[in-house]
C-alpha cells in the first residue's frame, strides 16, 4: 500500500496556516488559557487539545471551546479547500498505483469536510481515507497511519507513506512504515 498525506502532498490547497494559528492563538487568550510556551511548542490541533484539557473539569465550556475552535479552523480551511486542485501528475500517478494492484490510503489532518470539497469536484483514487474527524489522534501520532493500515489491510512492512511534512514522516517512522518526503 501506498499512504498519502493530503494538503501539500496530493492537493494543493494554500491554506494559510499562519492566519489558522494566529486566530487559534487569539481564542486561547480570549478564553484566558494562554501561557508562555504554549503557542511556540505546539501545533494548531495540539494546542486546542491542549485548551480542552485544561477545561476538562467544565464540560459545556470546553465544548463551547471546541466549537469555537472548529470554526475558526473552518473559516481558513474551507474556503482554501473549495478551490483546491490536484498537483499535476497527481490523479495519474494514483490510477498506476491502482493498475498495479497497490492498495492506497489517505491520511491527512483536514477535517472530512475539506477534504470532500476538493474530491467532489477531482475525484482520486483511494481505498481509506481518514481525516482528524475520524480519531483521537493525528499525525504525527502514529495512530492516524495503523487505523489505514488495518482497514487496508497492509502490514507495516508493506507500505510507503508518502507526505510533505515533519509530521508525515514521523508518522510513518512511529509505525514503522517507509517514508518518502515530498
Amino acid at each position: 500500500a501506498v499512504v498519502f498525506d493530503f494538503d501539500g502532498t496530493l492537493v494543493r490547497t494554500d491554506i494559510d496556516f499562519a492566519a489558522m494559528r494566529q486566530g487559534i492563538i487569539e481564542h486561547l487568550h480570549q478564553w484566558g488559557l494562554g501561557e508562555p510556551g504554549v503557542e511556540e511548542s505546539r501545533y494548531v490541533l495540539e494546542i486546542i487539545a491542549w485548551a480542552e484539557a485544561r477545561l476538562q473539569d467544565y464540560p459545556r465550556r470546553q465544548e463551547q471551546y471546541r466549537q469555537e475552535a472548529k470554526e475558526i479552523i473552518r473559516e481558513v480551511e474551507l474556503p482554501q479547500c473549495e478551490r483546491a486542485e490536484p498537483f499535476p501528475g497527481v490523479p495519474e500517478a494514483l490510477q498506476q498505483l491502482r493498475a498495479a494492484s497497490r492498495k492506497i490510503g489517505i491520511i491527512t489532518r483536514n477535517s472530512r469536510e475539506g477534504v470532500a470539497a476538493v474530491l467532489c469536484r477531482h475525484p482520486l483514487p483511494y481505498d481509506v481515507l481518514i481525516t482528524r474527524d475520524d480519531l483521537s489522534n493525528v499525525k504525527p501520532h502514529q495512530e492516524h497511519l495503523e487505523q489505514a493500515l488495518t482497514t487496508l489491510g497492509v502490514a507495516a512492512a508493506q507500505a510507503l507513506m508518502i507526505g510533505d511534512h515533519a509530521t508525515d514522516i514521523q508518522c510513518g517512522q512511529a509505525a514503522g512504515v517507509r517514508t518518502c518526503g515530498v
